[in-house]
């Protein structure tokens, strides 16, 4: 395994993901039938595996599961027309990992919908994936070797907190960022990626937080 400083890189499809979180779940409930285990049984645990992985966000990291379609019930409602409404915004740090990284948005400013201050006023949460990569951009020396980053489509959709349900049409756009990672860890070949820049993220999703 070598190991070489880590890299933000966009994910893979959500549906892919909800896919096999649903045959997961209809495998599991096969084999509950199988050995007996009374359809109330059955029910509590289709329940768990789709229902809310929190129903109130401790941090703003707990909202990275609206990502991977579970909802947090106990998050401020969203209204329409009635902003601004604050937002987090996630990606995944590699291609097809379910796991999302909160990205920094003016940090440091108070007041601000991009930069709420604590995890209870968050009514939307934007993800992004990553749909199409296309000619290396720039190079990224690192202790033992050089790792070109190629240019990345990506998708940005937005959703309500406290439903999980889409917010607007989903924005794609091409990463401008082109920033070398500080620190990756990796196996096999490893390709980098651009990503949106703070103000393409700005742009992206004003009129949905600002509305």
């Amino acid at each position: 395994m070598n190991e070489q400083p880590r890299t933000r890189e966009p994910s893979g499809k959500q549906d892919k993901e909800w896919g096999a979180v649903k045959r997961t779940v209809g495998c599991l409930v096969a084999v509950l039938i199988v050995v007996g285990i009374p359809a109330a049984g059955i029910y509590a645990v289709v329940q768990w595996t789709q229902g809310p992985v929190h129903q109130v966000a401790e941090n703003f990291h707990d909202y990275g599961t609206l990502c991977g379609g579970r909802e947090i019930p106990g998050a401020p409602a969203y209204e329409p027309g009635s902003g601004p409404h604050p937002i987090v915004v996630f990606e995944s740090a590699r291609k097809d990992d379910s796991s999302q990284s909160k990205v920094s948005i003016r940090a440091g400013e108070s007041d601000n919908p991009f930069n709420p201050e604590d995890p209870d006023q968050v009514e939307l949460v934007a993800c992004t994936e990553q749909t199409d990569a296309g000619d290396e951009v720039a190079t990224c020396d690192f202790t033992s070797e050089s790792v070109g980053m190629r240019s990345a489509t990506v998708e940005i959709t937005v959703y309500e907190a406290r439903t999980g349900e889409q917010v607007g049409e989903p924005v794609e756009l091409v990463g401008r960022d082109s920033s070398c990672p500080v620190m990756v860890t990796f196996k096999g070949d490893l390709s980098l990626y651009t990503i949106p820049s703070e103000s393409q993220y700005l742009e992206a999703l004003k009129s949905v937080v600002t509305g």
